[in-house]
């Protein structure tokens, strides 16, 4: 076979790729919405605090990615560092939470996606059906788009499919970068400082403004960190695609320099709106916010090319992240982890098994949809609390190396990456954390059928019982109302 390609033919992703991979992975629907989900809960002063928060773990994360890849070159991915962290069962539930974690964030690019052809509904009225998005018409495109890039995928294979990658993270970064001259342009520091620290309260719509206190300080924190951290998910898609890589020193390569482009990126979009609309205006703008910010500033040829911009940062985030999810299954079942079909690749280097498996789960998460009426969010926050498992573990595996070579620089960024995902989820979501026990409990089967239950730890069976009840109790959590989605 030729150095130039891996199993099932597949070309090799060089630098470039990778990192057009990193950037188009995290360029997705979040961009367009988190400025106006900031502004539904906090002000400018504590959204700033937040983001040094989140750039802290995001940077200390990229850096144990990084690392790793410099000092663990044989390891690829998530699933690889889990498992020699903390053994079988962890890369299983590494793995089942990122394979989650991706399908779940498809699901979010595809109904932002229909909110996008929404906007056209003055020029084509049915588009207005996908306003909402748990519509039928919206469920039934999302349920057929996904199945045509699963097709898509498998007839062609994951890099030809991916190899508008380049183009499209070009045009994306430009589109950006034009809002950002827009927002320059028609950015009032009056409105951006009339709220800046003070405590903001939502009145069946209308937002009050108080004297700042810890309590107010910590809520306003945490109302749109889900939503910066979802920001970053596929910040590791370098690393997840290390055998995929012509050369192992990329893999860190790329996820540095596509972290930094997405800092400035993130930081500056998110904020600029606070002094294009106030505050007000924007918490209750509609979606997706960044289009209609640009229409209420620019007007409408700016909406329009807002729009298109986001439907072609949502089809190249598609094109990304239908690799992700697949990954690690086809990873663990050739480690013998998971069942075999699920590493099984066609002529193209297409993991069918796992592809198709991952469309029978997506269509039943579509389903549940009908009973939400925040898909969207949904989506969003259940991608983000999963992909905390896989990370933790990616943050375990940096302190254990650090410790056991007694380096502080080596093991500090692990201990940071596991405190921020700690602190993240418990002010952020520990409901999606009860929900995120029901996809552990999935590959738990996997793990059990595959590895076979007599060569399974004592103390593997206590921790799958345990997280078991939890999923137990989550059911019925559900049933009863006591949580909600």
């Amino acid at each position: 076979m030729d150095q130039d390609q891996n199993k099932g033919g597949a070309k090799k992703l060089g630098l470039i790729a990778l990192i057009s991979g990193v950037v188009t992975s995290c360029l997705g629907s979040g961009i367009f919405n988190v400025s106006s989900t900031l502004a539904q809960g906090s002000t400018v002063g504590v959204s700033i605090v937040a983001w040094i928060f989140v750039m802290v773990g995001i940077g200390a994360l990229s850096w144990v990615f990084t690392s790793l890849s410099k000092a663990k070159p044989e390891l690829t991915g998530v699933t690889d560092y889990a498992y020699a962290g903390a053994g079988k069962l962890a890369a299983a539930s590494s793995g089942i939470a990122y394979f989650v974690s991706g399908f779940c964030g498809n699901l979010a690019f595809l109904l932002m996606l229909t909110q996008a052809f929404s906007i056209f509904s003055k020029y084509v009225p049915f588009l207005a059906t996908f306003e909402k998005g748990n519509s039928p018409a919206t469920l039934i495109f999302v349920s057929l788009f996904s199945w045509f890039l699963t097709w898509a995928v498998i007839k062609f294979g994951a890099e030809k499919v991916s190899s508008f990658n380049t183009i499209v993270t070009f045009f994306k970064v430009s589109a950006l970068f034009v809002f950002v001259i827009f927002g320059v342009i028609f950015f009032r520091s009056g409105i951006f400082t009339a709220h800046f620290w003070k405590a903001v309260a939502d009145n069946a719509g209308q937002l009050t403004y108080g004297k700042m206190t810890f309590g107010n300080f910590v809520k306003q924190f945490g109302t749109g960190l889900f939503s910066m951290i979802f920001l970053f998910v596929g910040i590791e898609s370098a690393s997840m695609l290390g055998d995929r890589a012509a050369k192992k020193s990329d893999i860190g390569k790329a996820t540095m320099i596509g972290t930094i482009v997405l800092f400035f990126l993130y930081f500056v979009i998110s904020l600029l709106p606070f002094g294009m609309l106030s505050q007000q205006e924007l918490a209750t703008i509609s979606q997706p916010g960044l289009v209609y910010v640009t229409e209420n500033t620019v007007g409408p040829i700016g909406s329009a090319f807002m729009s298109v911009a986001l439907i072609i940062t949502l089809v190249g985030a598609l094109l990304s992240w239908f690799l992700l999810p697949v990954e690690p299954l086809e990873r663990l079942a050739d480690q013998g982890i998971f069942p075999k079909w699920m590493g099984k690749t066609n002529a193209v280097g297409s993991p069918v098994g796992s592809l198709v498996f991952t469309q029978i789960l997506l269509q039943i998460l579509i389903l549940t949809l009908i009973f939400t009426d925040s898909a969207y969010e949904f989506a969003l926050s259940l991608c983000t609390v999963t992909i905390v498992i896989s990370y933790f573990f990616v943050g375990t595996y940096q302190m254990q190396l650090g410790l056991r070579q007694h380096q502080v620089k080596t093991w500090l960024p692990g201990l940071i990456v596991v405190a921020f995902e700690i602190i993240a989820v418990a002010v952020s979501g520990l409901q999606y954390l009860a929900l995120s026990s029901l996809v552990l409990v999935l590959g738990f089967g996997f793990y059990i059928y595959t590895v076979g239950s007599k060569r399974i730890k004592t103390t593997e069976w206590v921790i799958m019982g345990v997280i078991t009840l939890i999923a137990i109790g989550t059911v019925i959590a559900l049933a009863t109302g006591y949580i909600t989605i």
